[in-house]
């Protein structure tokens, strides 16, 4: 690679983040390897554990196991499952507020600060992610979380890898927040779907950004208020991800859109999806490392310059 390092700025998506197990599968297999790592919410599940054993069949094999587990079993994802194929398309928010507007669960919902219990919670970010310092891990990595408190983004990097984790993939209602340092954190996805920017500071040439979001694509049908809140936070959320990833060299979209978010029955299919667009993108790739070579003997004055974003880093 002439000296060319890359990084991977890993995606959220909840069931459809199993794509990224396929993406990284094909970078191995193809000899291109990976100088650091960033991810937000699932991203940063798959990222920090591949991180820590760069062994793609350990991972897939670590990945499949916990879904297998009953720990993932008393977590009862499968309540954000859509009932109609098209509404796979939707936002997670859209899905969550479905879920919540249920009677059945609206006094839970109201009572507590998330669905899923903190012991639950505790006990899946147990089973995936070991107790150690971020730093042990064997490729650089970095995670994304949202503050509740000041509403600014944080960038992890050091700490407790399981801590870690744990924030940049708690979703907001869903799962509770977790408290690191003055920080009250949850999923980083809500705010950035690809930490492209991160992956970009942690000093390597090329980012190649994956990203697991659902199309945007078209609504109607508008029932309830909810559907209209849900759909104005979808259109945000959409078009923030789309500036984010001006970071990136590279962007790869596995075709996902018919995995559901809570869709954990279908990994197979979104590990192949990622394998498949890996393939697809390899000439692409390959293109922007060879640039990232050039650009390296270039005069400072004469490389393309990127606009920065302003972000926490803790600690």
């Amino acid at each position: 690679m002439g000296g060319v390092k890359v990084g991977l700025a890993l995606g959220g998506g909840a069931a459809r983040g199993l794509a990224h197990v396929g993406f990284i599968k094909v970078l191995e297999r193809e000899g291109i390897p990976v100088h650091a790592i960033a991810g937000t919410s699932m991203g940063a599940i798959v990222g920090a554990k591949y991180a820590m054993n760069p062994s793609v069949r350990v991972l897939e094999e670590d990945i499949i196991r916990f879904l297998e587990s009953d720990v993932f079993r008393k977590a009862h994802l499968d309540f954000l499952k859509e009932g109609e194929e098209e509404e796979s398309r939707r936002g997670i928010f859209f899905h969550l507020a479905r879920y919540i507007s249920k009677k059945v669960y609206y006094t839970l919902a109201a009572n507590q600060r998330s669905l899923i219990k903190d012991e639950t919670f505790k006990e899946i970010i147990e089973f995936l992610i070991p107790d150690v310092p971020l730093e042990f891990t064997r490729i650089p990595f970095a995670a994304t979380a949202v503050d509740l408190r000041s509403g600014v983004e944080v960038v992890l990097q050091g700490g407790s890898l399981r801590e870690t984790v744990a924030a940049s993939c708690a979703l907001p209602g869903v799962l509770p927040p977790v408290e690191v340092g003055e920080f009250e954190l949850v999923d980083g996805g809500w705010l950035d779907l690809v930490p492209g920017h991160v992956a970009r500071r942690m000093g390597v040439h090329v980012v190649i950004g994956v990203w697991v979001g659902s199309d945007l694509g078209e609504a109607c049908c508008w029932e309830s208020s909810i559907d209209i809140l849900s759909r104005a936070d979808e259109i945000t959320r959409h078009y923030l991800g789309f500036l984010r990833l001006k970071e990136c060299d590279v962007v790869v979209a596995p075709e996902v859109n018919h995995v559901s978010w809570a869709d954990f029955d279908r990994a197979w299919e979104a590990i192949e999806a990622g394998e498949k667009a890996a393939l697809r993108s390899l000439p692409t790739i390959r293109k922007a490392i060879r640039l990232a070579q050039v650009k390296r003997w270039l005069p400072f004055s004469k490389r393309a310059s990127r606009p920065r974003i302003p972000f926490l880093i803790y600690p």
